[in-house]
């Protein structure tokens, strides 16, 4: 059928109008949910009703290539009765859209599985006054959530559809196409100007591999979060080569809040608790540092190396190094004085490990500095120790 070609066609062609304003990425707001409009309508059969809202949405987005998917079955549809999304193309042709059903499921899932707004990821544990935005994608939900730190307390302002890794997550080696799972912090920008057309509106690159990475061996770089080909307004849920993908207006969006060292936390089937529970959480993790704190200036040796992981290593120093150096040196001290400032904690996704940061303010009776320092801990026999201990990652202040 002719309306069936020309459709079809649109969806995987570079349309003329696109490559005249490539800069122009357009308008991301009120898409999705004329979208989901349609799909309530077909759901209902109520077929010209779906027409009228997904032709909108193609006139709004020509680049939207689901929404071009949906408008050419519902054209069909005129002719033909209507059974799925998608069932009007061939097999040869089903294998091609595969993506675009999927990117389906995902937006029309999200529905039942969106998180209530006053819900808070148990992976945001404490902010710091300076850390004013965090970025959280669920990748089992093919969404991405803006976090908004009002006096310490995450508020959820913003949420957008995201794609990432074609091999799925939690990334390994180089080359696996997964997205890695975890705590990571912005380390710059990059302008879409200096990047390639797939690129879109411009790119957020990520501190993968971190500490913890290179502690485990894990190989690969050049995770980013970045927007969508300039010739297609979204991607399907799993597309990159490992990086994560929003919509190029969206990307925008997130780019205006994002400043370097911004973090993104990066998991599946996330967690979610009452602010009254995420308020006990942050309790206790808080107390875990301080005690730690408090050990160290205790100058008790071993109340402070009790803190520490047999299997700690500071990427120089293991263990038994590690805990002969901090004998020796705090021996000769008649005290020592510690200030943590800006003191950040996230928690991986799904595991037993907990990211501190803080800048740190060390005094004693004979040496004093101060940095940045970043801690990895991890949960051994239900009880929380040190495994990793020294600066943060290359490119983060």
């Amino acid at each position: 059928m002719r309306i069936l070609s020309l459709v079809f066609l649109s969806l995987f062609c570079v349309q003329s109008q696109l490559q005249a304003a490539v800069q122009d990425y357009g308008v991301s707001k009120g898409n999705e949910e004329l979208l989901l409009q349609g799909f309530e309508s077909i759901a209902e059969q109520n077929f010209d009703v779906a027409l009228k809202q997904i032709k909108k949405l193609v006139t709004i987005r020509p680049d939207f290539r689901l929404a071009q998917l949906v408008y050419a079955d519902l054209l069909i549809s005129q002719v033909n009765p209507l059974s799925k999304i998608g069932s009007s193309f061939t097999d040869s042709e089903q294998k091609k859209i595969q993506g675009l059903i999927e990117e389906a499921k995902a937006r029309i899932r999200l529905r039942k599985l969106k998180p209530a707004p006053d819900l808070i990821p148990k992976d945001i544990v404490m902010l710091s006054d300076k850390q004013k935005y965090v970025i959280v994608q669920d990748m089992s939900m093919s969404r991405l959530f803006i976090f908004e730190n009002r006096d310490g307390v995450p508020f959820l302002i913003k949420d957008f559809y995201a794609s990432h890794g074609q091999g799925g997550t939690d990334k390994r080696k180089q080359g696996d196409k997964k997205s890695p799972v975890g705590v990571y912090f912005t380390t710059g920008r990059l302008l879409d100007e200096n990047l390639p057309q797939r690129y879109g509106a411009g790119a957020l690159p990520l501190n993968y591999p971190n500490a913890w990475d290179y502690r485990n061996k894990r190989t690969g770089n050049g995770i980013w979060l970045h927007g969508s080909p300039v010739d297609t307004y979204s991607r399907p849920p799993m597309a990159s080569l490992g990086c994560l993908s929003l919509t190029n207006p969206d990307f925008q969006e997130v780019d205006l809040l994002v400043s370097q060292g911004t973090p993104m936390i990066l998991g599946e089937n996330l967690t979610w608790l009452s602010r009254a529970d995420w308020k006990l959480q942050k309790a206790e993790m808080v107390a875990l540092v301080k005690s730690w704190e408090a050990d160290w200036e205790s100058l008790d040796y071993r109340r402070y190396i009790s803190h520490y992981s047999k299997k700690f290593s500071d990427g120089n120093k293991r263990y038994q190094a590690f805990s002969e150096h901090k004998k020796r040196v705090n021996s000769s001290k008649s005290f020592i004085d510690i200030d943590l400032n800006d003191l950040n904690i996230f928690t991986y996704p799904d595991t037993d490990l907990m990211v501190v940061s803080f800048d740190q303010s060390y005094k004693s009776s004979n040496y004093n500095g101060s940095g940045p320092k970043r801690q990895y801990w991890q949960k051994e026999n239900n009880t929380w120790k040190i495994a990793y201990e020294g600066a943060p990652s290359i490119g983060i202040p």
